[in-house]
């Protein structure tokens, strides 16, 4: 006992020690510099280091072993090396438009073999504020060292990735470092021992002979938010084109939508819901194929309520009375029926006998499941009211009741004293604790745009107080908790990030800025995506040979991680890694935070959000699927925690149920009328191809954009300037065209 004590005690002298040697009131005595404004790169001995100057004191941020060094030389520009192995060039590089500077690492081996690329990094205090990795690794308050798993069988389980950024901070002060090249396989990984913590960039497959690779080294002042920024500069930096999807956004959605009808459902009527799933294959159990006649509500209802909101759509426009029946009978059967305890409220989810007996099925009880039958979600309610007050303030005469009035004291006894919601309540309203949850409060904030839409209709003063409260404790909640704090959605453990909680907040403050016109809310906005940035950072996962995204050459630059565990999620799958049905509303988030800022970033990577969305959606990714007919256009349904062991991901194999929750998807058709397929805005001097359109040159003085077909066939789309639709452009296959903007 006595020996552990002392053992622990040396540790924090160990450590206070080395600090006292990291912070230092002048440089070390050196042989190169580069230095600009309060940061510092110096060559001492066959160690490269980083230095940021704060509270007086020169603060080693990382430390990079040169190997035998031969030869340095500097000006003001640049650090030349020669060494053992080859050479190294530092330069120092800007991004404006993010105001972040940092150090370019050229790197030439004679031989590169491995290519090994390490760096020792060093906090402020004996634990990280913040750090990532990937989406396999990352903390709060930990330095964990390495990834959590050591199942070598599997590149996308055990502790190597092929993730492109390191990120640390702590005290305030950040280091990150990057590369450049994503056609190269690298391995990125940790490594720790009792006084040092590194990480490690290593080719995959050793290259026989000489190789010029680019890094990146990143450090200053900024929190874990600052690892957004580092993204958005690496996005600046990367020029790769993003995907382009087999077919175009117009087609897409009417194909999908064509799919509804062979999933009509009966409760009251006929059609008034439809079935989430459609099993194939199912452990064994369906090898024909099944839809189950008794299941609804097996994800939230609120994708239903997008249907009727369609229909509602398409009757406005088609005066086609079909289509407001469909909304009517798709109101009445989630809104006045299923009712919680004696509220008005009506329950999200509902299942059916087949669903709740199925074996195994993700919604049973106890095996992760992320919502209850007989519980009011957070999640889920708020976005069903929601949708349904998007029908009430348009059109009342949808509804049998005012609805909003009806259920407007249910919700506000939903809010806790200090605004939050639970994320779970009883029939009775109160509030339910679900064992193991660290957050009992995960989805807060998606209370604040139903509450809003209940405003709007009422103008009742005391849900305007409500959502403004709600608010505020978001804001603080982001300040005290960081990413975590928006919480996780399709887990038992909401400690972790989701995706749902990522655009929830998002979509959250742009409904604040855009009701209350107050700036504060639209900067908000603009944090959440700094967080968001974090789920496309650095992905450059390598294809499975022989897979479907090996057969086309996919990248998945700008792709969005579904959810952040301790374990690795849909990433490593190849075939859901896209699939989630939220990223295409984080597409149009993404839009609307563009239109808002007028910033061009937000707009290219809500491009590559929904882009990555259609990647597994058509005839040709499905093709030799028996069920293709059935599912055609449908999201592949995924097992994790069954599948792992069996290897399935390791090997890209489908899993074997599909979802046809996919009615988010109905965001992308949204952001097609609202910004067209050539979005154009002259005052802002920006032009951007979304729908399988590039834009390749403008020329604003002419008022001209040239722009090029993706596809290889005949192709026609929207062309909008400044907000307004400006007549169709048609292409053929690959056809390059000049346009007039003016």
């Amino acid at each position: 006992m006595y020996e552990e004590i002392f053992a622990r005690q040396q540790k924090i002298v160990d450590y206070t020690n080395r600090a006292r040697y990291y912070k230092l009131p002048e440089l070390p005595e050196h042989e190169a510099e580069l230095i600009r404004e309060d940061k510092a790169v110096i060559v001492c001995g066959n160690l490269l280091r980083a230095y940021i100057f704060e509270r007086d004191l020169w603060r080693k941020k990382a430390e990079s072993d040169l190997g035998q060094v031969t030869r340095v030389s500097c000006d003001k520009d640049q650090i030349q090396i020669e060494t053992g192995t080859g050479s190294e060039r530092i330069t120092v590089a800007e991004d404006p438009a993010e105001g972040e500077l940092y150090f370019v690492r050229d790197v030439h081996y004679n031989h590169a073999g491995s290519g090994v690329f390490r760096s020792a990094y060093f906090n402020e205090g004996p634990v990280a504020d913040f750090t990532y990795v990937s989406y396999k690794w990352i903390s709060r308050k930990m330095n964990q060292g390495e990834y959590p798993f050591k199942k070598e069988w599997s590149d996308y389980l055990c502790r190597g990735g092929n993730n492109r950024i390191f990120y640390t901070c702590s005290g305030h002060l950040y280091f990150g470092e990057a590369y450049l090249e994503t056609d190269i396989d690298r391995i990125s990984s940790t490594e720790r021992d009792d006084t040092e913590l590194a990480h490690v960039f290593q080719l995959r497959t050793p290259v026989d002979g000489p190789l010029d690779l680019r890094y990146f080294w990143f450090f200053g002042k900024a929190g874990e938010e600052h690892a957004g920024v580092l993204s958005n500069v690496l996005w600046n930096i990367d020029k790769s084109p993003v995907h382009t999807p087999q077919t175009d956004m117009a087609d897409f959605v009417e194909k999908f939508v064509s799919i509804w009808p062979r999933s009509e459902l009966k409760g009251v009527e006929e059609a008034d819901h439809y079935a989430a799933h459609y099993f194939s294959e199912f452990f064994g159990q369906f090898k024909n194929g099944y839809r189950p006649p008794d299941q609804f509500g097996c994800s939230w209802l609120e994708y239903d309520l997008l249907k009727a909101n369609e229909f509602f759509r398409r009757w406005k426009e088609t005066g086609n009375a079909e289509y407001r029946e469909r909304t009517v009978k798709l109101i009445n059967f989630y809104i006045y029926n299923h009712y919680a305890g004696n509220s008005k409220l009506t329950f999200p989810f509902h299942t059916g006998d087949f669903m709740r007996n199925i074996m195994p099925f993700c919604e049973k009880t106890g095996w992760g499941a992320p919502f209850e039958a007989e519980a009011l979600d957070s999640l889920a309610l708020p976005e069903m009211i929601y949708d349904a007050m998007t029908l009430y303030l348009q059109d009342e005469t949808l509804f049998q009741t005012r609805y909003p009035f009806t259920i407007v004291d249910d919700v506000l006894k939903l809010q806790q004293p200090d605004g939050h919601f639970r994320r779970l309540y009883y029939a009775d309203l109160t509030p339910k604790e679900k064992a193991g949850w660290i957050s009992q409060y995960s989805e807060t904030q998606t209370w604040i745009p139903a509450i809003i839409k209940m405003y709007q209709a009422t103008g009742d003063g005391r849900l305007r107080t409500a959502y403004l409260k709600t608010a505020e404790r978001c804001l603080l909640d982001m300040e005290e908790l960081g990413m975590f704090s928006m919480g996780g959605c399709e887990t038992d453990y909401p400690d972790f990030w989701d995706v749902d909680g990522y655009r929830t907040m998002l979509w959250a403050f742009l409904d604040l800025f855009d009701q209350e016109k107050d700036p504060k809310w639209l900067d908000a906005a603009e944090k959440v995506q700094l967080y968001g940035n974090i789920m496309q950072m650095g992905y450059n996962i390598p294809n499975v040979p022989g897979s479907f995204y090996d057969t086309i050459n996919w990248k998945s630059r700008g792709m969005i991680a579904t959810s952040y565990y301790t374990w690795p999620d849909y990433s490593r799958t190849q075939c859901t890694a896209t699939g989630n049905q939220s990223v295409a509303w984080v597409a149009y988030l993404l839009m609307r935070l563009y239109k808002a800022t007028g910033k061009a970033i937000y707009m290219e990577r809500g491009i590559a959000t929904f882009r990555q969305v259609m990647l597994h959606r058509d005839e040709k990714s499905l093709e030799g699927n028996p069920h293709k007919d059935q599912i055609l256009y449908s999201i592949y349904e995924n097992n994790p925690q069954m599948d792992d062991e069996s290897g399935l991901y390791k090997h890209s194999y489908p899993e074997n149920s599909y979802s046809l929750f996919i009615d988010l998807y109905l965001y992308i058709g949204k952001i097609f009328r609202e910004f067209g397929g050539i979005a154009v805005n002259t005052e802002r001097r920006q032009a951007f191809g979304l729908d399988c359109v590039r834009v390749l040159n403008t020329d604003w003085d002419k008022g001209e954009i040239t722009v090029q077909n993706e596809l290889g066939r005949s192709h026609t789309t929207v062309l909008t300037i400044n907000g307004k639709a400006a007549g169709q452009v048609r292409f053929a296959a690959g056809e390059t065209k000049n346009i007039q903007v003016r």
